[in-house]
């Protein structure tokens, strides 16, 4: 990928690592970094100023077609072809969630292996996660600890959130 100065026209410098094309690509609203997501099937984060890789994100099984950070840059999310969007924690490089969605809705899983889902899509929701023919909740009462993340709960835990008080100061 190479970095031009829009005022000039002036190439800036040259980004590589990605094996194969850039199909998307996107800047942190709160530092010098980008995200770029590449046929290669990864996300790759990058220092501008420096002008090297800061993470590699591996975990699409197929090209990465999008890429877009959360407004305050702690989160960025990735879709590929292969039918899912992945939210990763910038900080860490760590996949928070997988999103998958299907005709009557959608549903997410975080590496934890609890799911959250959304719409009404008991009948597609074994096939879209390629498991078992059970219905959502079938098996909560069984399980020592539930797997579906109850309604209320968020899917991910926002990273900055989380250091906040909880009364709001400090902001």
């Amino acid at each position: 990928m190479r970095l031009w100065d829009v005022g000039s026209g002036r190439a800036l410098g040259c980004l590589e690592g990605h094996t194969r094309g850039v199909r998307g690509v996107a800047f942190n609203p709160a530092s010098q970094m980008l995200a770029s997501g590449s046929s290669d099937k990864t996300v790759r984060l990058w220092d501008v100023k420096r002008g090297r890789v800061l993470r590699t994100l591996e975990g699409h099984k197929a090209s990465v077609q999008g890429i877009a950070f959360s407004p305050d840059g702690a989160l960025l999310a990735s879709a590929s072809a292969d039918g899912t969007l992945r939210l990763w924690d910038v900080g860490t490089g760590g996949c928070l969630a997988i999103l998958l969605p299907c005709p009557e809705g959608w549903a997410a899983f975080s590496p934890d292996g609890r799911y959250k889902l959304g719409g009404d899509i008991g009948g597609s929701f074994w096939h879209v996660i390629g498991l078992c023919r059970f219905e959502p909740g079938e098996l909560d009462p069984y399980l020592p600890s539930p797997l579906r993340i109850p309604g209320e709960e968020p899917l991910v835990a926002h990273p900055r959130a989380a250091a906040l008080p909880a009364n709001g100061a400090g902001r």
